[in-house]
């Protein structure tokens, strides 16, 4: 449904820019039109819901108010945009009809059509009446009962007579009939009776047109618009129709409808409203409003606001009864009390006139100036009133009519009676007393404001240096501080009970007894702003005008009370104030104002909010309590507002996301959403809250359950479903890896089997190798010693050669040999090249102390191939003095043996061997490498092979020395 929202709806803009204010002792009144963003200007009725909706019918269909928007209702099946009729049922549902003879109903916040009666109305608005269990509807001659649950006309009451239907009470159903005889129908038993003890006589003066209005009296019946006949009223009360004398402006007008609201009866005519009580069988005219307008209903809202509705010019809406504009006059300058019932005005045009509280003019005053009148001040003792224009200064004597005397000096701030006809003036040069003929200065500074209290006998000026005092014959006292501070003020007022009270620029409203500050008055305590206008003390209460509202502040029970534009406050722009007693006066740039004090002051109730709106992923989704959303789509939008006229202006609104944040955030004034683009996954509630602003106190809370489910590939069942998924993959996987690696392992292992047999193989067959080498190299010593004749040489050669052979035969089937079993095997072999040297070969074998040779485990004939490396090819090619060291050593875990020869060097050995016909590698130099790199594979800690060549200090070789690093096992 369409919205159609009041964009400028603060009273100010409504004034200055669309509004008409109705003046001449009437209330204030917001005149809202289709300018203003109203849906239409022709309506026919008005009503409030019970939740505090204003209902309206127009020419161009149903519209609801809440507080911000007018929203549009309709039906599709309905014939026409009229509506009219507004009435609710017991269980609060709204009906209403048209033209063409629907009858709707508001349930859910959705228009319903209950039934439709066009080929029986035929064209006529029938009025109807809506009971417990049927629907009445009056027809020409007749009312219908319809039942609300099967929508069945279930019985006529025929003979039925005047326009409206009539109305219910006590169980009964009331009605005239067309001779105009007043009766009653039973609504279970559907029997008639007569309705009062006796039918008037006047039955034949009754006019065409009857209305049956509820009041706190009785029924009130209301005959009227019959051709040539006055309108006539009676009251049903005890069983008796009473009559109602009219008041002549009701007897000759067309009275739409009567309402009652605190013991008034407001009229609607064509002539405005009519405001009434009922007194002695009598009505009697209180006052009367928009009377240029032709009226149709008048509804109080709960904050006590009247909607007046017209036929052609939309509606007003006055906010507070008791503010009455008086005088449209913008340029009223000065007030002044002439009598309880009169007072003197002067404007910025040097106009002065005498006005009674009603704003009815008295008498004109002529002083011949057109300049700007400043202040006025009278003297009811002397009858004297003190004029004062920025031409003109002067006494006049009210009572003589005449001037007294004219003063040369410039327009006075402000002026105040001493005794007799002395008075205190302040001037923008100075401060000064006296009387009209003479004026005697106490200060030459500038003075804003001075007073004289009768009580103290004492002056108050306030000046550009502070606040000053002096005693009655205006010696300097005293300058008054506030904090240490100068007080500077712009206004001064003593109350009735010699209180002053002052109001500062930038310290709120002090309050000065025994000429010291006692109390303050600020925004902490309940003053509505810190920037003052004006004060004026009424009795022993004090009038505050701010920037925020126009307040009362009760000095006994220290509180205070605000009228603003909520309450038809227009400007606060107010530049004098007068009290007559219960009646107050005051001016300001828009007119001149006057309300009574008793009845101005409204009880704003707490305001309630309500949720409009909300609008998921930028579309609008039914209103419920509790929303379920996915992460992926949580975006939510909350409008919401207040009931009430312009409630959007004077409340603000907190909301609190709890489970998400639990303090309560301040919605930007002006706003009436909260959005929420992304919300994480969980569940909160959305609290949110009104607060008035002017009692600041809060509304009930609203809440809306939200609930931000996770996508189903992100919850918890789903993330287990994968876990468990990915678990069995994984050990499925594992499983399927370690079998591919057991496999594996296997395989490796038979191939490592395998490769050890071979290595094992290849290690045999290297000793099997080398065992015959030795015995090779052996024989050819043994041989030479033959051909040589040298047969004991031979002999002892062959004897330790044999030893030497069965200790080989021996370790060649072992894999590993203690220390001592290869140091015994190495001095055999040393002796047999020493023997085959020809004794020319020295060599020493070291072995150090803390070897553990029977523990210490080397691989088997391992040192003896290098040994034999170095006699072969170190120190065989040398003439003389060859020697051959080798030490056993342990260092860390590690067991080094250095085999050391100081032969001819690895180079010059090549060299030999390379320049010999029948060259051929060393096997046993091949070997040993080969065997070394077999026996590292089956170790972590591997056997380290160094050989190093042996120089002079001329860099000439002198042998060579190789350091076999073997770990040692124990």
């Amino acid at each position: 449904m369409k919205l159609f929202h009041l964009r400028q709806l603060v009273f100010i803009i409504y004034f200055i820019l669309s509004s008409s204010v109705i003046w001449a002792q009437e209330p204030v009144s917001i005149h809202l039109t289709e300018a203003n963003g109203l849906p239409d200007i022709e309506f026919y009725d008005s009503i409030e819901d019970t939740e505090g909706y204003i209902w309206l019918a127009g020419n161009k269909g149903l519209f609801r108010y809440d507080g911000k928007a007018f929203k549009v209702y309709s039906h599709p099946e309905k014939r026409g945009r009229s509506f009219f009729n507004l009435k609710l049922d017991e269980k609060g549902r709204l009906w209403f009809t048209n033209i063409a003879g629907q009858y709707f109903y508001i349930e859910n916040d959705k228009v319903v059509l209950f039934t439709d009666l066009q080929e029986l109305l035929r064209g006529n608005l029938s009025d109807y009446l809506v009971t417990e269990k049927y629907l009445l509807v009056h027809p020409m001659h007749k009312v219908l009962w319809i039942d609300l649950e099967t929508k069945e006309i279930v019985h006529e009451t025929k003979n039925s007579g005047g326009t409206s239907i009539g109305f219910i009470q006590d169980n009964f159903f009331h009605f005239f009939n067309l001779e105009n005889d007043f009766l009653s129908q039973h609504i279970q038993t559907k029997e008639i009776k007569s309705a009062v003890t006796a039918q008037t006589k006047q039955r034949k003066l009754f006019p065409g047109f009857t209305n049956f209005y509820k009041t706190s009296h009785g029924y009130l019946v209301y005959f009227q618009n019959k051709i040539g006949e006055k309108n006539q009223l009676f009251l049903y009360k005890n069983k008796q129709l009473i009559p109602i004398k009219l008041p002549k402006n009701l007897r000759n007008t067309t009275t739409d409808a009567v309402q009652e609201y605190n013991d008034k009866l407001y009229f609607t005519t064509k002539n405005g409203i009519i405001v009434t009580k009922l007194v002695n069988d009598e009505i009697q005219i209180i006052e009367s409003y928009l009377k240029n307008y032709s009226t149709t209903e008048i509804t109080k809202d709960f904050q006590d606001n009247l909607w007046i509705t017209t036929l052609n010019n939309g509606i007003f809406v006055i906010p507070n009864e008791s503010l009455q504009l008086i005088n449209s006059n913008k340029k009223i300058n000065a007030i002044e009390k002439y009598t309880d019932s009169t007072f003197f005005i002067g404007d910025k045009n040097g106009n002065l006139h005498i006005l009674s509280l009603n704003g009815t003019l008295q008498k004109t005053l002529n002083f011949n100036d057109i300049s700007e009148i400043r202040t006025l001040n009278y003297n009811p003792k002397t009858a004297i009133l003190y004029y004062n224009s920025d031409k003109k200064n002067m006494r006049y004597h009210v009572g003589k009519q005449k001037i007294i005397s004219i003063e040369s000096s410039k327009a006075a701030k402000s002026i105040s009676h001493i005794k007799d006809d002395n008075y205190l003036k302040s001037f923008a040069h100075g401060t000064f007393y006296g009387n009209g003929e003479k004026l005697t200065e106490i200060i030459r500074e500038r003075s804003y404001e001075s007073i004289y209290s009768k009580k103290y006998n004492k002056a108050y000026i306030a000046s550009v240096d502070g606040l000053l005092l002096y005693d009655s014959v205006f010696n300097f006292k005293k300058s008054i501080s506030y904090n240490d501070k100068p007080i500077y003020t712009f206004d001064i007022e003593e109350a009735s009970n010699g209180t002053i009270w002052v109001a500062t620029y930038d310290n709120g409203i002090l309050n000065i007894k025994n000429d010291e500050v006692q109390n303050v008055l600020h925004t902490e305590n309940g003053l509505a702003s810190k920037a003052i206008n004006k004060i004026k003390a009424d009795g022993e209460n004090l009038w505050i005008v701010t920037d925020n509202g126009f307040q009362y502040y009760n000095n006994t029970t220290n509180t205070f009370k605000t009228i603003n534009e909520r309450d038809g406050l227009l400007s606060y722009n107010i530049n004098n104030i007068e009290t007559f007693g219960n009646d107050v006066l005051f001016s300001s740039n828009i007119g001149l104002y006057r309300f009574d004090k008793r009845s101005v002051f409204k009880n704003w109730e707490v305001p309630e909010v309500y949720i409009t709106t909300i609008i998921v992923e930028e579309k609008e989704v039914p209103l419920q309590s509790k929303y379920t959303l996915k992460l992926q789509e949580s975006e939510i939008e909350i409008q919401f507002n207040s009931k009430g006229f312009q409630a959007d202006t004077f409340v603000a609104y907190e909301y609190q996301l709890k489970g998400f944040n639990d303090s309560w955030n301040s919605v930007d004034e002006g706003q009436q959403h909260v959005k929420f683009n992304t919300l994480p996954a969980g569940k909160y509630t959305f609290n949110l809250r009104a607060r008035n602003l002017r009692d600041q106190n809060f509304s009930t809370v609203k809440s809306l359950q939200l609930n931000i489910t996770l996508p189903f590939w992100k919850k918890a069942w789903f993330l287990a479903c994968i876990m468990l998924v990915l678990l069995i993959v994984v050990i499925l996987y594992f499983r399927r890896k370690i079998h591919i690696r057991e496999k594996q392992k296997n395989k490796e292992l038979q191939q490592l089997e395998i490769d050890k047999q071979l290595v094992n193989l290849r290690l045999e067959n290297l000793r099997s190798q080398m065992n015959p080498h030795f015995i090779f190299n052996a024989l050819n010593s043994i041989q030479e010693y033959i051909v040589l004749n040298q047969q004991n040489l031979a002999s002892t050669y062959l004897v330790k050669f044999s030893r030497l052979i069965r200790i080989y035969l021996e370790q060649s089937q072992e894999k590993e040999i203690t220390l001592d079993q290869e140091l015994k095997a190495l001095h055999l072999y040393l002796e047999l090249e020493k023997v085959r040297f020809e004794e020319e070969l020295t060599y020493e074998v070291s072995v150090a102390e803390n070897l553990a040779l029977e523990t210490i485990k080397i691989p088997s004939l391992f040192i003896q191939p290098y040994i034999e490396n170095a006699i072969k090819h170190g120190l065989h090619h040398k003439i003389d003095n060859r020697k051959l060291t080798v030490s056993f050593k342990q260092q860390n875990e590690l067991l080094i043996c250095e085999i050391t020869d100081n032969g001819i060097g690895r180079e010059a050995a090549q060299k030999i061997k390379e320049n010999q016909t029948h060259y051929y590698k060393s096997f046993a130099t091949r070997a040993n490498t080969e065997r070394v790199e077999l026996i590292n594979k089956d170790r972590s800690q591997k056997i380290e092979v160094i050989i190093s060549d042996l120089t002079d200090e001329k860099q000439q070789p002198t042998g060579t020395r190789v350091s076999i690093q073997i770990p040692i096992k124990k």
